[in-house]
């Protein structure tokens, strides 16, 4: 008898920890910086003292509630700007600003708001504008894209396999955003453009990009996942 309460016990405490897991906002992150963040060191020590002033998070929630309104299929997106480098994590932003989906009820929006300041305890000290604006993110074997209205747009992609050739680099930073495991991915094309922050900033071709998930209820910490034998894309990294 004692042996079926037990069983019983646990069965519902694992149910239990299952709807939570499931309620919990989940998906998937990117994080632009605008310094390279898997780079050799002479060009990772060159950039930060002047590059990566920049910052833009997309969260794509796969599933999960805040206060019992359900977020799966929307996103919101975080750009900051600061006077130092922000792929450092003591480093803190002057300014920001949060951008919304036009396709989100007013009580997604409130609870999207919500869950990125709770999430965010240094944007307790700064005034949060923000933009609502239709969003478009895809993302598949590695590759990812995203779109907030004429203010954002992003393209990703995986690091070009360079054969049995060790070509230098090394990670100088971790993700500033609670992940899951999480790997690196190159910008084909990044163009930020936000006139409140008086701020225009294109990039392409650099490994500037975090790639991961984040909500998941899971033990393991997170683990810079190297791909094998990767080097950076070739063409000319461009920096406005």
């Amino acid at each position: 008898m004692k042996m079926l309460v037990a069983s019983i016990a646990v069965a519902f405490f694992l149910t239990g920890a299952s709807l939570r897991a499931e309620e919990n906002p989940h998906g998937d992150l990117l994080e632009l910086h605008s310094c390279q963040l898997y780079i050799g060191g002479c060009i990772a020590s060159s950039e930060s003292p002047q590059d990566g002033r920049y910052l833009l998070r997309v969260w794509n929630f796969a599933g999960g509630s805040r206060d019992g309104t359900p977020l799966r299929g929307l996103q919101v997106a975080l750009l900051e700007v600061a006077d130092e480098n922000l792929a450092i994590r003591e480093t803190k932003p002057n300014a920001a600003m949060a951008y919304l989906p036009q396709s989100a009820t007013p009580a997604q929006t409130e609870a999207l708001l919500d869950w990125l300041k709770s999430t965010n305890p240094e944007l307790a000290r700064l005034k949060l504008p923000t933009r609502t604006v239709p969003m478009q993110f895809t993302s598949t074997c590695g590759m990812a894209s995203f779109s907030a209205g004429d203010f954002l747009q992003m393209a990703v992609q995986p690091f070009q396999c360079c054969g049995l050739v060790s070509c230098g680099e090394s990670l100088w930073y971790t993700p500033r955003s609670a992940t899951a495991p999480y790997t690196f991915g190159v910008t084909s094309k990044s163009v930020v453009h936000e006139p409140a922050l008086a701020l225009r900033w294109i990039d392409h071709g650099k490994n500037n990009v975090f790639q991961g998930r984040f909500g998941e209820v899971t033990t393991v910490p997170s683990i810079f996942q190297s791909p094998a034998f990767v080097c950076a894309v070739t063409d000319h990294p461009a920096h406005e």
